[in-house]
Formats: structure tokens, sequence, C-alpha cells
């Protein structure tokens, strides 16, 4: 390539930078045409041509992690947020275009989590109640 077929450039503006002979790695240098593209793949979560494929949070995603916030405090919520987060899990396993991450999993695990927290708890109540019932017969009846 001749250097009266290169484009001129304004006074001032970046030159790309290479050899001065045209020996370049491999024997390609700009305008051969010779590129050669490797081994290449497409990232997870990237289109056909290189857009980026967002999923969108369940629709339900806010009210379930709601319901497991508050059900700390009234056990019977934290249930309904179990429910609710393992329905829309299993809609996300048969493929609905939705995302599993953040508020819908945390929402679903506080469920879980304080719902087994609040079975123990009742179970506990229940054995002291029977204690105090037993024990309180026995000093009636002077053991």
């Amino acid at each position: 390539m001749s250097q009266e077929n290169l484009p001129q450039f304004p006074a001032g503006a970046p030159q790309a930078q290479g050899p001065q002979d045209g020996n370049y790695p491999g024997g390609n240098y700009p305008g051969q045409g010779a590129y050669q593209q490797g081994n290449y793949q497409q990232p997870a979560g990237y289109q056909q041509y290189g857009a980026p494929m967002y999923l969108a949070e369940h629709p339900r995603a806010t009210t379930v992690l709601v319901l497991g916030i508050v059900g700390i405090f009234m056990g019977l919520l934290s249930f309904i947020a179990w429910y609710m987060g393992g329905k829309a899990r299993k809609e996300i396993q048969a493929g609905a275009p939705y995302l599993w991450d953040g508020s819908l999993k945390t929402g679903y695990y506080l469920g879980k989590v304080f719902g087994i927290i609040y079975i123990v708890g009742i179970v506990l109540w229940i054995l002291i109640v029977i204690l105090a019932v037993v024990s309180g017969g026995m000093a009636q009846e002077g053991y």
C-alpha cells in the first residue's frame, strides 16, 4: 500500500502507531483484510448481537419481601411469604422469564426461616403449658 492511498488526518489528530516497514506480527497489517477470529463464544446472558438480555423481577417479588420482613413480627405473614415465594419459584423453574435473585429470594427465605421459628415457638409453648399442667396436678396430689 503506497503512501498516496492512505487516509489523510487533520493536523493534531492522533495517528495509528505500528511498524513503519509494514512487518506486523503474523503478516497482518492495516488494509490487508486478513482478520482472523479465534474460538470466540458469546458470554452467557447476551443475545446474538451482543445486546445484554436482562430478566425482569417477578411481579410478586416486592410483596413476598414485605411479607417476609413483616413476618418477623407477625408469624402468620411469614407463612404467606413462604407460600407465595415458593409458588413464584416454581413458575420460574417452569420457564417463566423472571429473575429468582433479589427481593423474591430474600422474601422467600425470610418467610421460610421465620415460619419454622414460629412453628418451633408454638411447639415449645405447648410443651411448657403441658408441663405446667402436669406439675401443677402433682403438687395438689401431694407427690
